[in-house]
């Protein structure tokens, strides 16, 4: 056997012994994405001051208004939203623009959140102020698993992303599965 032919078999038996990769995409439009940050997001922060004192941000009423695929590597979301902080007596509508981003998790693994970018907040003693890094990122797509009765037993399913992409009118995730033998106790 010449050594063209045995790298061509060794490939072919590669492909043909490996394990099957699935991806699956997962696309979020603003009405699918809403729905998810409304049981996702929190209702409020609290915000410590100097003194023992502190305020509370509340988040209410956030609503993706458009997407914008230009906004750093993966894009972006525009939303508009109603800030309440009482202690001051402010209550507005502020249109905060979101950046789609991929962190690294524990494990090797990624995810996928949205960054608030921008949130100004006009007050009426020091005028627009951004409160941006004062409202944490909102998990999309959290990392997890699931366990799946099968013919062989139970399997576990984990989704890994791989990437995260803005369109004009959707968000688009990216994962791999990786399926593997439940633990069984």
């Amino acid at each position: 056997m010449n050594l063209r032919r045995a790298v061509v078999l060794l490939s072919l038996s590669a492909l043909i012994s490996a394990p099957a990769a699935a991806r699956i995409d997962v696309t979020l439009d603003a009405e699918s994405l809403n729905g998810l940050l409304a049981s996702m997001a929190p209702n409020h922060v609290d915000v410590g001051l100097t003194a023992g004192r502190g305020l509370t941000i509340q988040m209410q009423d956030l609503k993706v208004t458009g997407f914008d695929p230009t906004a750093g590597r993966h894009g972006g979301v525009a939303t508009s939203r109603r800030l309440v902080v009482p202690e001051l007596g402010v209550d507005v509508t502020v249109e905060p623009h979101l950046t789609l981003e991929i962190a690294d998790a524990p494990a090797g693994r990624k995810v996928s959140l949205l960054r608030f970018d921008k949130v100004m907040l006009n007050l009426p003693l020091t005028g627009a102020v951004d409160v941006a890094a004062l409202l944490p990122p909102l998990m999309l797509m959290p990392d997890t698993g699931w366990i799946v009765n099968s013919a062989r037993g139970k399997v576990r399913v984990r989704p890994n992303l791989i990437d995260a992409t803005t369109g004009t009118k959707n968000i688009r995730l990216g994962f791999t599965l990786d399926v593997e033998l439940a633990e069984t106790k």
